[in-house]
């Protein structure tokens, strides 16, 4: 059963005065209840000694809410009992549910379930401010066995908040030992102070309230003057400076409606797209490479197109792909010369990637042109420094039945991702920020900028819908190639190349879907 002790946590052992009332309703409403109070110090200590092996993963997170979270689920699994936010009122007796062998939770208020909840392909978001657990329940083991692998994510939500616990409960293999209540049950209030309006609530009676008074969440206040200004001289700087642009409208109309409409294809014939540049030293072994695929080599066509190198890499790819013309469908090798002269050590500075990406995305569309046909059922997108992956990608990025697949392009095994033009949007406003990363036309925020996640930032999900793709390794139904769906080589909507491409199809209702948890290696350079 759920033993009678609440664990609550705050920075210091100083209650803040607003929160006062809210801890004093557990006492009043469950009488004789053990209280665990843990403050940041004595939460860590109870880490070093309970849970040494997730020591460093609890001491690498960059802020106190992230180890707050983690610390919950510690605390739930190792003692048991319920866990209430501060800000969490009780309203009623925790009797009903103290006789539980399961663990209880309950979702958050619909009004919070948008279009970040459907992205990540969760039909829910589990509300982590008020759970009750027995002590040592597999559950809790279980979602700990995610963290460490998102530990280093840019957002808490996925790192360590509700996003990761409803992926946890979702994957939870004996689900008949856990219970998922409606919102009323913990969360009858929303962000706005308003009530949940879930019909199911009606068969709920409300045990506690959030009042969403966490500090984390408050807001900025006093500056929108400055903001306005400052969004005011960005967006002037950007008008002057950002140079043609791709006419969205046109881009749209470009694309035939009914392939868009058309289902994933039946077929499995692939052509394997290969962009290249000053790569001789990686085509024999990217070749062997693609020799293991766990595919009928009679259903893949190798379409190379080389250009402007240095090096002797053209000669190096017809020699090696001589004695391979009997084993594929067939190989194609172009040549596109765009009189780019960029050096490679300077190639991903800030300044250069308009040059650069609308050099590729002109690659990539004549490679699209000249390089696929009817006979294409899909067009696997890959760089020749992509220098191993599963046997089995090929059947892993078809079987998700998705028109649009990227797998999770790493460095090292569970190391951040390296491809980040595959990226999910998570603040979408155009403010100040966004004006001020606009560079020659083309948006470029920084690395680890809040508003984005990358799939390492979500390997807590088998599948997430994107807003860019890229291109290190990609599947594209080729039909949609055919219909017109191309590499923007202008900016449309501030992104071009893959991006852009990513945020067209979405536009036209085709989301590209990635998978975090599949990861395919780029050379560690």
């Amino acid at each position: 059963m759920i033993p009678p002790i609440l664990h609550q946590t705050w920075k210091t052992d100083r209650i803040p005065e607003r929160f006062q009332r809210w801890v004093d309703s557990w006492a009043e409403h469950n009488p004789g209840w053990t209280r665990m109070f843990w403050n940041d110090r004595t939460l860590l200590e109870f880490v070093g000694e309970h849970y040494p092996a997730f020591l460093d993963t609890f001491c690498s997170y960059p802020s106190g809410i992230y180890r707050a979270d983690a610390g919950r689920y510690l605390l739930l699994h190792h003692f048991g009992g319920v866990y209430a936010d501060l800000d969490c009122e009780c309203v009623a007796p925790f009797d009903q549910i103290m006789t539980e062998d399961r663990v209880v939770l309950c979702k958050e208020p619909s009004q919070h379930v948008g279009e970040q909840v459907s992205n990540r392909a969760l039909p829910y978001l589990l509300f982590n401010g008020t759970m009750a657990s027995p002590a040592k329940h597999p559950f809790w083991a279980h979602l700990l066995s995610y963290l460490p692998n998102i530990a280093h994510g840019n957002e808490v939500l996925d790192t360590t908040g509700p996003f990761v616990l409803t992926s946890a409960q979702v994957s939870f293999p004996d689900q008949s030992r856990l219970v998922v209540y409606p919102p009323k049950l913990f969360a009858s209030l929303d962000r706005d102070g308003k009530k949940d309006q879930t019909p199911e609530n009606r068969h709920v009676d409300s045990l506690s309230v959030h009042h969403w008074a966490g500090t984390w969440l408050t807001q900025p206040t006093g500056r929108k003057l400055w903001m306005s200004i400052k969004k005011r001289f960005y967006r002037a700087k950007y008008l002057l400076t950002r140079g043609e642009q791709a006419n969205p409208d046109e881009l749209r109309k470009s694309v035939d409606a009914a392939v868009v409409r058309s289902p994933a294809p039946r077929g499995g014939n692939v052509a394997v797209l290969v962009p290249l540049r000053d790569a001789a030293e990686h085509i024999v072994p990217f070749l062997k490479a693609l020799g293991s695929l766990d595919y009928p080599s009679e259903q893949i066509k190798l379409v190379f197109c080389e250009g402007d190198s240095k090096d002797d890499s053209w000669e190096r790819l017809q020699a090696a792909v001589l004695p391979l013309r009997e084993k594929y469908r067939d190989i194609v090798l172009l040549r596109k010369e765009l009189g780019t002269k960029l050096e490679r050590v300077k190639r991903h500075k800030a300044r250069f990637q308009r040059q650069r990406r609308s050099g590729l995305a002109k690659v990539r569309n004549h490679l699209i042109t000249h390089g696929l046909d009817a006979s294409d059922d899909w067009a696997l997108w890959i760089d020749v420094d992509v220098w191993r992956f599963p046997s089995n990608i090929l059947r892993t990025l078809i079987s998700t039945g998705h028109r649009i697949v990227v797998p999770n392009c790493v460095k090292v095994t569970s190391g951040p991702s390296f491809d980040q033009n595959s990226f999910l949007t998570i603040w979408s406003k155009q403010d100040y920020q966004y004006y001020r990363s606009i560079k020659n036309g083309l948006y470029q925020p920084p690395v680890n900028f809040w508003g984005r996640l990358y799939l390492s930032d979500l390997r807590h999900l088998e599948k997430v819908e994107l807003h860019g793709v890229g291109g290190t390794m990609l599947l594209v139904d080729a039909a949609l190639h055919r219909a017109g769906l191309l590499f923007p080589e202008k900016p449309y909507r501030d992104l071009v190349e893959t991006e852009g491409l990513g945020v067209l199809a979405r536009d036209l209702g085709i989301a590209p879907v990635g998978l975090p948890q599949v990861e395919v290696f780029h050379v560690p350079w």
